[in-house]
């Protein structure tokens, strides 16, 4: 369902302009550079597979390192929400996907294919739930996450083959929209020279798009839909303009034609990317652990449903909670929302979801920050010299864990946290009518940000459980 509301002019944006940059402006607007990144993750996904299915105990290691230290922790916590959808932009399904899809059947892609969230399935079902059921699965297990990594490979070449307009970037890829989504935190954005706009026909921008996107509209929309940083658009047309803003500069300002796809998604990570982690990866740290109701019921589950060693039932009960926590809490508060506004459930719901961009983005950045530095990082390095023979000398840890200084990325989440009632806060001011009562309006915010408070209520658990006088517990 489409949303309208009430439509505001964009206030004039603060931005550096890449394309104006000379040395930057050449890697932009020039495919060469980008196209020989993208043979280069091209490169190191099929080695990863190869080294992963061929030998696992010991090239393996690579595939390890690269899939869920760089992949994961670096380009989807870290690169996205400061700079945008970088990874698609050098994905190497979407390099694959430009060429595979013009010698393909090119059908457009069917209606239940658009309307489905497979994308947002497939990352719960295939990664999330995996990782908090059977975590040994993927973290310890190269032959499995090479064949993960190729199951998904085939998948995106057969989708390229058969539908037009890249549709398994959009609809298909598991972390398509989780990416796109994550990008409304970011910082990149992708205009055009208005004047020059005002007199064109040729819209070069438009045809040069693999996705058939606008980028001439992105402004007036205050939306770049699925557009994955190419920069097809750029080589195309000059007055294309890419720019760094402020992080989060679209999110107080209301998106046309938004179908709520993105305010799911942003539900949906909170719930396992901000509540769930926590549970399983905060909570479980201190020293109640043994106490939290999932790994008492996990226990319970356990007694009665044996599984083998690598299942966890305490991790799926963990992960579950989160979601119905969150998602009730959401269902709640923005049903008041609705109330109080006198409008639709789902059209509140698609204009609020905008304000978890912030908490969805932030919330694992400390825990990928330093896991990167203290393990990955060098794990990455030492592997990819064992594998590729390199002539380079090993190294330690960049910074050993448990140093005072990483102390400062714990103040992350409580940031994110105010960003986002922040957000939440301009959001919910696009639904109400104008001249509500500040007193409704303070009950409106307050309930809007029902799953920010949910968040903030686990990370006060947490600071509380931590000063219990008890040995710290590690349940996982």
């Amino acid at each position: 369902m489409a949303v309208l509301i009430r439509p505001r002019p964009p206030a004039p944006a603060r931005a550096i302009e890449l394309t104006a940059l000379p040395g930057i402006a050449g890697v932009l607007r020039r495919p060469h550079v980008l196209n020989a990144l993208r043979g280069l993750t091209v490169f190191l996904l099929a080695s990863a597979i190869w080294f992963g299915l061929t030998d696992p105990a010991g090239s393996g290691a690579f595939t390890l390192a690269l899939m869920w230290g760089i992949f994961w922790p670096f380009f989807t916590s870290l690169v996205t929400p400061s700079l945008g959808n970088a990874f698609c932009s050098v994905c190497p399904h979407g390099f694959m996907g430009k060429y595979l899809s013009r010698i393909g059947l090119k059908r457009h892609a069917p209606r239940w294919l658009i309307r489905a969230n497979i994308g947002l399935v497939l990352v719960m079902v295939t990664y999330w739930a995996v990782s908090f059921a059977a975590p040994a699965a993927f973290a310890r297990s190269a032959d499995i996450t090479a064949g993960f990594f190729l199951a998904y490979t085939l998948l995106a070449a057969a989708s390229f083959l058969v539908w037009r307009d890249m549709a398994y970037c959009r609809h298909i890829c598991p972390l398509g929209g989780v990416l796109t989504a994550y990008a409304r935190a970011g910082s990149a954005w992708i205009t055009t020279e208005a004047k020059n706009c005002a007199t064109c026909r040729s819209f070069d921008c438009a045809r040069a798009c693999p996705h058939h996107l606008s980028p001439f509209r992105f402004e007036e929309r205050n939306d770049m839909a699925d557009c994955t940083l190419c920069m097809d658009c750029a080589t195309a047309c000059t007055s294309v303009k890419v720019e760094l803003r402020r992080p989060g500069h679209q999110l107080a300002r209301p998106v046309a034609r938004d179908d709520g796809r993105t305010a799911r998604v942003l539900l949906w990570l909170t719930a396992v990317a901000a509540v769930g982690v926590q549970f399983q990866h905060g909570l479980n740290h201190t020293p109640l652990a043994a106490m939290m109701p999932w790994n008492l019921a996990g226990g319970l589950l356990a007694d009665r449903i044996p599984m083998p060693a690598w299942f966890q039932w305490s991790g799926l009960v963990a992960l579950l909670l989160a979601i119905t926590l969150t998602l009730g809490a959401a269902r709640t508060g923005w049903g008041l929302v609705a109330r109080l506004a006198g409008r639709n459930r789902a059209e509140v719901a698609a204009v609020l979801g905008h304000g978890l961009a912030p908490l969805a983005c932030i919330a694992m950045l400390a825990h990928g920050i330093v896991f990167f530095l203290a393990v990955y990082a060098p794990k990455l390095w030492n592997s990819a010299i064992a594998a590729y023979g390199l002539p380079a000398a090993e190294i330690g840890p960049l910074v050993a864990r448990g140093t005072p200084w990483l102390g400062i990325f714990d103040l992350l989440p409580w940031i994110a946290i105010l960003w986002s009632l922040r957000v939440m806060h301009r959001r919910t001011a696009l639904v109400l009518p104008a001249g509500t009562p500040r007193g409704r309006r303070f009950l409106a915010t307050t309930a809007a940000a029902a799953p920010v408070l949910l968040y903030a209520l686990v990370l006060v658990i947490k600071l509380w459980a931590a000063t219990q006088g008890m040995p710290a517990g590690h349940v996982h």
